[in-house]
């Protein structure tokens, strides 16, 4: 995004707060304006959202400095404090100490900062509900060139930007001595100053915030409220694509499982099929089955015949005194029709009672007493 916020905070609370709604590409102001004290941070919270926005602070009220590490390790930072001691005109207890990206192997640069003034920039930052991408000091953000002091006018301050990283502010009438200093040192016939506009936008010009060093590190880091809620839910996300993992892992193993049953399913089938019918294609099984049973019906028609005979085969050789003349069978009512001879009721009477023991269903036609014989017909049936 070419749009940038930027805000001038003062050392109080009740200093007023200049910002500006810069536009980088177009190199122009889209907004800009003054706020009467820190606590009125809140009416540019909206545009703070929408566009990314940098505090500054004068570089007067922070000490900008160099310390020297063997290493890049925490326990190297820890000790910069005690490094500076002799720099600092207060206790260590009471400052906080920013470091920023190395300038060379082993030297980096370091802001010192009163611990009040972090924790009254930062509390407003809070209560207005401004999301900062970095707290600043002015004079830092200015872009170095190579072997030239820059310096320029902002608000009632000369900001200066030494080449090797190291910044300084003067109030504007002591400023001209200062850059003969700094000239002298560098060779240089003079240092010009930028004056053309003493407002934000002479440093939105120049403006180069990877080059300063965030004084909201440590404690004073803000927190994005997004970022919270993310790693609020960081955890609990993460369980639930476990369990999702999982659940999806066992149903996959369950339907390999089924798959695997399935084929095994399907093979026992095709042997059943391949016994049952040899030679002939699978298609429709149902289909090819039920045409075969009627096929088999058909050819074995007679087989209801030859079990009710035998069903009544007890009874025709328990009794000596029965002679069979003829013997009908009906298919369709499955039905066999006995013309028999018996030398009376009696016997005839047994020879029923008989074939009713083996669970047959029999009626008496008709009888007839003739030559002393009884003549008789029989209609009997197997019972369902």
């Amino acid at each position: 995004m070419s749009e940038r916020l930027l805000l001038r905070l003062g050392t109080s609370a009740e200093q007023p707060v200049y910002w500006l709604h810069w536009d980088e590409t177009q190199q122009r102001t889209l907004a800009q304006g003054r706020l009467g004290a820190l606590a009125e941070l809140g009416q540019l919270s909206a545009l703070a959202i929408r566009v990314p926005c940098y505090a500054l602070v004068s570089n007067a009220a922070v000490l900008t400095t160099q310390a020297q590490l063997p290493n890049a390790s925490r326990a190297a930072r820890d000790a910069i404090p005690y490094q500076l001691e002799e720099q600092l005109a207060d206790e260590i207890e009471n400052l906080h100490f920013a470091t920023g990206k190395a300038l060379q192997p082993g030297c980096y640069p370091v802001a010192v900062v009163a611990k009040t003034l972090m924790q009254l920039w930062q509390q407003s930052f809070v209560e207005a509900g401004m999301p900062i991408r970095a707290l600043l000091v002015d004079a830092q953000t200015i872009a170095v060139q190579p072997e030239q002091v820059q310096a320029l006018r902002l608000l009632d301050q000369t900001l200066i930007r030494h080449p090797d990283g190291r910044s300084f502010s003067f109030a504007n009438d002591q400023a001209e001595q200062w850059l003969t200093l700094a000239a002298d040192q560098l060779g240089q016939s003079s240092v010009p100053i930028q004056t053309s506009d003493t407002g934000l936008a002479s440093l939105a010009r120049c403006f180069a915030p990877d080059t300063a060093i965030d004084l909201l590190q440590g404690p004073y880091q803000l927190k994005d409220p997004l970022k919270q809620l993310l790693r609020a839910w960081k955890l609990p996300a993460l369980l639930l694509g476990l369990v999702l993992a999982l659940q999806g892992g066992q149903l996959l193993w369950q339907q390999q499982q089924l798959s695997q049953q399935q084929q095994q399913l399907e093979q026992q089938i095709n042997a059943l099929f391949s016994n049952t019918l040899p030679g002939s294609r699978r298609v429709n099984p149902q289909a090819q089955f039920d045409t075969e049973l009627q096929q088999l019906r058909q050819f074995n028609q007679g087989s209801d015949f030859l079990l009710l005979l035998q069903r009544a085969l007890p009874a025709f050789r328990s009794d000596k005194r029965i002679n069979i003349d003829a013997m009908i069978y009906q298919a369709q009512t499955r039905t066999l029709t006995l013309e028999l001879e018996a030398s009376n009721h009696t016997a005839l009477e047994r020879f029923v009672a008989q074939l009713q023991q083996q669970g047959l269903a029999v009626q008496i036609q008709r009888s007839r007493q003739q030559h002393g014989q009884l003549g008789a017909q029989l209609s009997i049936k197997g019972e369902p």
